[in-house]
């Protein structure tokens, strides 16, 4: 338990960079909301190059003042803070909590972390690797339904969830220390290391190693000032979107990894990319085929497994999945999260590598060897590069229809697959759908049954389609999905 003998609160605000002239106005009602409820011991700011020796100076500032004030408020300038931040964090009576806010730049990611090993920086020393904690972040927002505003806001009270999570650091912009913290500690308190972790994250570090928890408070939310204040709209639908950003891929890294996994030199790869389009294996087809309609199911699948067809594939598919209309079609699946998903006919495995970073656990069915292993090696670099909680990937061939147990999905995935299969073997894959997907679960798809001339392998679609999903216990709910019946 806390030693608190006034609960006074001291404000410390370290600046540099540019400073906001709406920020002076926030910071004073700030001091003037603490004035009010009796529990003000003034501010200190302190200015100059490094913001960790800034943040050092308004310690000792906080420790040497004669009131010896319990708390001490950081604020950062760049900053919109809600107005009852302080009284908000002391509620909570911890060593350290932070308010709630995100980066600024691209990624909007909360700064609230948990750890996540180490990595080497650029002169090869050890130095810690912080992960995000984006899926409790966005989920306790979500779940509260925060409207997408900017700046500053507070949730009182929670509708679901504990806003009160435990981390194991939270940055400086709006943090409240203990005065037991500081004291326990050696300064420098701050420090920031070149080429390794910032001054707040490193802090955080010690404040572990000296047996003091770390609490963030997802209900008392900051925003960063870029002309205008913004954070957790930001953050929210970044997120929503990360399954296809970190699924999505340039020309030239797609043939880097092409060029490794084919064991080609990289040069001729791109041209080989380069010179492809989306109908290569329609020509195998013809070649194989002809005009025949007759062909077995055994004489489709052979097709489909054979190593031309799966390196014309690869190829193909780069194309495809490169492009705006796919990148459309699997744009509704950024709305599943935390189920367990099956994909039918992964091609290079882009959606089930969406599916996995929003949490999901998948199997990815692709009949094709080469198609399964370079599903693989992309698996296995995202697992090289991921900071963060995502979901597990099994790559299998066509034989989850005898070994998929019944209702073990919630989601079926079958995105262009479909119209490749013949009309019994459709019927049967369809009622396999219905059979492993749980009550409740949706199969999504899309099936492009035309264009014969530039994909022959394409069937016609079947006339009893609506038949077919309800004689294997789902209805329809619109043109992409259908719902397994409870």
């Amino acid at each position: 338990m806390l030693k608190n003998e006034n609960g006074l609160v001291y404000v410390g605000i370290p600046r540099e960079r540019v400073g906001f002239w709406p920020f002076i106005d926030n910071r004073d009602r700030i001091v003037q909301r603490l004035h009010e409820l009796g529990l003000d011991c003034g501010y200190y700011q302190h200015e100059g190059h490094r913001v960790d020796r800034n943040r050092d100076w308004i310690c000792e500032a906080f420790l040497e003042h004669p009131k010896k004030p319990d708390w001490l408020l950081m604020i950062d300038t760049d900053m919109e803070h809600p107005i009852t931040a302080a009284e908000r964090l002391v509620r909570w009576n911890k060593p350290v909590v932070g308010g709630l806010y995100f980066h600024r730049g691209k990624s909007h990611d909360p700064f609230v972390f948990k750890k996540h090993g180490f990595e080497k920086d650029h002169w090869g020393r050890d130095q810690r690797v912080w992960a995000p904690m984006k899926d409790e972040v966005y989920e306790f927002l979500n779940l509260n339904r925060i409207p997408m505003k900017d700046g500053a806001l507070t949730i009182d009270p929670p509708i679901v969830g504990n806003p009160l999570v435990e981390c194991d650091a939270v940055a400086t912009g709006c943090m409240l220390l203990h005065r037991s913290v500081l004291e326990s500690m050696e300064p420098p308190w701050f420090e920031y290391e070149a080429g390794g972790n910032s001054e707040d994250l490193t802090f955080c570090d010690k404040v572990l190693e000296h047996g003091f928890p770390i609490y963030c408070d997802l209900s008392t939310i900051s925003g960063h000032f870029n002309w205008v204040p913004m954070g957790q709209a930001q953050f929210r639908i970044r997120y929503e979107q990360r399954g296809i950003d970190f699924s999505n891929f340039s020309k030239r890294g797609i043939c880097e990894l092409i060029s490794e996994y084919w064991g080609k030199e990289f040069d001729e790869v791109l041209e080989t990319v380069e010179a492809g389009n989306a109908h290569m294996v329609g020509k195998l087809w013809n070649e194989t085929f002809g005009e025949r309609e007759d062909m077995s199911q055994e004489e489709v699948e052979k097709f489909y497994e054979r190593d031309d067809v799966g390196w014309v594939y690869l190829v193909e598919l780069a194309h495809w999945n490169f492009s705006q209309n796919f990148s459309a079609l699997r744009q509704p699946l950024t709305a599943y999260r935390n189920l367990d998903v099956l994909e039918l006919g992964s091609g290079i495995g882009s959606v089930s590598l969406q599916m996995i970073i929003q949490n999901c656990n998948v199997v990815s069915v692709e009949v094709n060897k080469h198609l399964r292993g370079f599903i693989d090696l992309r698996y296995n670099k995202l697992l090289e590069k991921a900071i963060g909680q995502m979901g597990k990937l099994s790559i299998v061939d066509d034989a989850w229809q005898e070994k998929s147990e019944d209702e073990s999905f919630d989601l079926v995935i079958a995105l262009d697959v479909i119209e490749h299969l013949q009309k019994d073997t459709l019927e049967k894959v369809v009622k396999n759908i219905g059979r492993v997907l749980k009550p409740g679960g949706r199969f999504f798809y899309h099936a492009n049954w035309y264009q014969q001339d530039l994909y022959p392998m394409h069937f016609e679609a079947p006339k009893a389609w609506n038949d077919m999903l309800k004689d294997a216990g789902m209805i329809q709910v619109t043109n992409m999905e259908a719902l397994k019946l409870l």
